[in-house]
């Protein structure tokens, strides 16, 4: 009897770790589809089963920062934006060596930053720069960090004064960014992922903003034959029409 009892306690067990499983897997194929409040909700339910998985904390992470966009009001934009980084900062500290989990850091430090008064857009574009760099250190290859790093540098390095007079007030010193180091770093991105929309669209920007017009043109157009591959992509491609405006 007590035999059958661990084996039935035993499956049981199984039976919750793969229902787990199941949940992250659907939240996966929701991902894929662009669909950030289902995939959300899916992966919710299998953190249940796995409540300190760093990657899961990872794609929690991910599908709030996606969802910020399309939030209909700024009080929910911000709410999104802090609960995806609070994840993402919760994700660090379970897997600091994981570069995934480092890059996902960065990129909701800098919706967040979108978001928030200007001292705090400043500290968060450090952890941007930070963030991003130290997974590119964990993994050379992994194009988003590159693509993050460059534009960083394209950002700052066309800052608005009012915040470049700020962070010298705050920190002593202005960031240093430039055009020609986000060209670099949005190269090595587009090399790592030819196919991608939105490394092309930032890439080309950063040409513009270079005074390289052939080179800019050439990558905003590719920009706009390429399929979609985030929810983010849409709204690139609007800001590569803009710049093909101002060629």
């Amino acid at each position: 009897v007590r035999t059958w009892t661990l084996t039935a306690l035993s499956m049981m067990l199984t039976c919750r770790i793969l229902l787990g499983a199941d949940w992250v897997e659907q939240g996966d194929i929701l991902d894929g589809q662009f669909k950030s409040a289902e995939a959300l909700a899916a992966y919710k339910k299998g953190l249940v089963e796995e409540p300190d998985n760093p990657d899961l904390l990872r794609k929690i992470s991910k599908q709030y920062v996606e969802m910020v966009p399309n939030a209909d009001s700024k009080k929910e934009k911000l709410r999104l934006a802090e609960l995806g980084y609070e994840t993402a900062v919760q994700a660090k500290k379970l897997a600091p060596d994981d570069p995934q989990v480092r890059l996902t850091v960065s990129i909701a430090a800098g919706r967040l930053a979108f978001f928030s008064d200007p001292g705090r857009r400043l500290e968060l574009s450090r952890e941007v720069e930070s963030e991003s760099a130290k997974a590119m250190e964990l993994d050379p290859n992994l194009a988003l960090a590159w693509h993050v790093q460059g534009r960083w540098n394209y950002e700052i390095a066309n800052l608005n004064p009012f915040l470049r007079i700020l962070a010298r007030t705050i920190y002593g010193y202005a960031p240093t960014g430039t055009n020609e180091e986000a060209i670099r770093c949005l190269l090595k991105a587009v090399e790592l992922e030819p196919n991608n929309p939105l490394f092309r669209v930032e890439l080309g920007r950063a040409y513009l903003a270079g005074g390289q017009k052939k080179e800019a043109k050439r990558e905003l157009e590719k920009s706009l034959s390429l399929p979609d591959k985030t929810p983010d992509d849409a709204e690139a491609k609007d800001r590569a029409r803009q710049a093909l405006g101002n060629i």
